[in-house]
C-alpha cells in the first residue's frame, strides 16, 4: 500500500504530500500553493500519476507494460505503447552516450532490437529482461515536474527515496533549497551541503546494508566499492543515469561521458 499523507502549513502557505511506498521507495514533495484545497487537487494528481508509473515500470507486477515485454518479447515481437516506445529509444540514447555503461538489460542493450515501423522490441537472447533501476524515478520526477509547471507552481521540493531530488525555485525563508548528503558509512557525518534552485540532484552509492546493486553490464559484476556519486544538472533523468553510470566509470571514462551531457556539477567521494 502507498500510505499517501499531506498536511498544509497556513502561515508559510507550503503544502507537504509523502508517500511511503511507491517504486519501491519513499516519495516526499513540499510546494507553495495559495490554499490547501488547491494543493490537495494538486497533490491527487501527482499521487495518480507516481501510480501509473509505478504500474509503468514495476518488472515484478505481472500486469504492468516491462513485465509483459519481459515475458513475451523473446524471439517474438511485441508491440509496446507510445510512452513505452519514447522510453526505449530515450535509453538507447543514453546506452550509447555512457558508452554502454547505463544498460536496462544489466548485460547487453544491443541484443534488443526495435522496429521502428510497428513500435516492437524483441529480444535476441533469452536471458535478456528489462529493468529500469536506474531510470524510472529521474523519470518520473521529470513528469511531476510538468505537473507543477502546469500548475503554475514556482517554488518546490521534490525528494524521492532521499537519492532523486528536484528544486524548483526556493524555499518560502530562503532564497534557494539546501540539500544534504550523509556519509552511509558514519552516522551524523555530511559529505556536502548543496544549494539548488531550479536544479536536480541525483545520488548513487552503495549502502552498508546494500552493497550489491550497481551491476557492471561489461563484467557481470557488482561494483561494491565505498563511493558515492552525485550529480546536478537541470534534468532529472539525466541526473538519475549519469550518478548510475559514473559509479561503474572508469575515472578515464568520466570527462568523455560527461562531454555528451550539460552537467552543472559531479561530486566523486569515496567513502
Amino acid at each position: 500500500m502507498n500510505h499517501p499523507y499531506s498536511n498544509y502549513y497556513e502561515f508559510s502557505s507550503l503544502f507537504h504530500g509523502s508517500l511511503l511506498s511507491i517504486m519501491g521507495t519513499r516519495f516526499d514533495i513540499l510546494f507553495v500553493i495559495e490554499n490547501k484545497e488547491i494543493g490537495e487537487a494538486l497533490w491527487d494528481n501527482i499521487q495518480t500519476e507516481l501510480i501509473r508509473l509505478d504500474k509503468l515500470f514495476n518488472r515484478f507486477d505481472t500486469e504492468s507494460e516491462v513485465s509483459q515485454i519481459n515475458s513475451s518479447a523473446f524471439l517474438s515481437p511485441y508491440i509496446v505503447s507510445s510512452e513505452m516506445w519514447d522510453i526505449l529509444l530515450s535509453c538507447k540514447k543514453y546506452h550509447q552516450q555512457t558508452y554502454g555503461l547505463f544498460d536496462i538489460t544489466l548485460q547487453n542493450l544491443n541484443r534488443v532490437l526495435l522496429n521502428i515501423k510497428d513500435k516492437s522490441i524483441i529480444f535476441v537472447d533469452k536471458d535478456l529482461h528489462i529493468d529500469f533501476g536506474g531510470y524510472a524515478k529521474g523519470y518520473a520526477i521529470d513528469k511531476i515536474k510538468n505537473i507543477l509547471i502546469e500548475n503554475n507552481v514556482q517554488n518546490s521540493l521534490v525528494n524521492f527515496g532521499n537519492s532523486s531530488i528536484l528544486a524548483l525555485g526556493k524555499h518560502p525563508y530562503g532564497d534557494c533549497w539546501s540539500i544534504g548528503i550523509e556519509n552511509p558509512y558514519q552516522k551524523g557525518e555530511m559529505l556536502g551541503e548543496y544549494k539548488l534552485k531550479d536544479e536536480a540532484l541525483s545520488t548513487s552509492g552503495n549502502m552498508p546494508s546494500n552493497s550489491k546493486h550497481l551491476v557492471n553490464p561489461f563484467t557481470g559484476k557488482f561494483n561494491e566499492e565505498k563511493k558515492m556519486v552525485s550529480i546536478i544538472t537541470k534534468d532529472s533523468t539525466d541526473a538519475e543515469v549519469l550518478s548510475t553510470s559514473l559509479m561503474i566509470a572508469q575515472i578515464e571514462k568520466r570527462e568523455e561521458i560527461l562531454h555528451h551531457f550539460n552537467t552543472s556539477k559531479i561530486f566523486v567521494y569515496n567513502l
